[in-house]
């Protein structure tokens, strides 16, 4: 099965498998529009697609309530 990315996902996954980076980094980066919480989503997401490793989602998302999702 091949995963479907946006643009803006891609851009994600890139930075992640660079190295670590917060919310407010990756809302950053995203651009105009993009919020922390959107970000934390995005992230949440691509973790569950397998996009991108669950430990580091879960590090990224460590304190808030979208953590319980990852099932790990």
């Amino acid at each position: 099965m091949e995963l479907r990315l946006s643009h803006q996902q891609e851009r994600i996954v890139r930075r992640l498998n660079e190295g670590m980076a917060t919310p407010k980094q990756l809302a950053e980066m995203l651009g105009k529009g993009y919020t922390e919480l959107k970000a934390q989503s995005m992230v949440l997401t691509l973790a569950r697609k397998g996009a991108i490793d669950k430990v580091k989602a879960a590090l990224i998302l460590h304190g808030t309530p979208m953590v319980k999702f990852l099932d790990m």
